[in-house]
């Protein structure tokens, strides 16, 4: 009687140690969520102190609800690095929120190209793409003269 219980136990023990692998690999399916961004007011170049504008889109491609967390940052062609914006969002499955902030190129820019990236990542460790399976983040390059 001893043994059969434990036979019972051992293979109720090895079905449940054998389906884990499986309902992990769906908990870390990739979240499908792409971003877009845009530089509002500066079609030419922008002299330092002019004031820009950037904006852009998040959009939830997956089938579930999605959250993650946004970094919006920039880099001068002379290496200042900038944060401008961080924060984290959930989106419903299709759901799409707009975003925006602006910013005053400091007066000692120095002139050249200055790039500002916005990245998605996962809040729950998963992977996060876009629906191409691309790292989700976007990027727009303003001239500063």
């Amino acid at each position: 009687m001893k043994v059969r219980l434990l036979a019972v136990c051992a293979v109720s023990l090895a079905m449940i140690v054998a389906a884990r692998p499986a309902m992990g690999a769906s908990a870390r399916e990739s979240d499908c969520v792409t971003v877009t961004i845009h530089a509002t007011n500066s079609a030419g170049p922008v002299a330092p102190g002019t004031t820009i504008g950037l904006t852009g889109q998040f959009q939830n491609c997956s089938s579930k609800r999605v959250r993650f967390a946004y970094n919006l940052a920039a880099m001068s062609s002379c290496g200042l690095r900038v944060e401008l914006a961080s924060d984290r969002k959930t989106l419903d499955p299709g759901m799409a929120r707009i975003w925006s902030v602006s910013y005053t190129m400091p007066l000692d820019t120095c002139s050249g190209p200055w790039e500002a990236t916005m990245r998605l990542s996962d809040v729950n460790g998963g992977s996060l793409t876009t629906e191409g399976g691309t790292p989700a983040s976007a990027s727009t390059t303003v001239t500063v003269q």
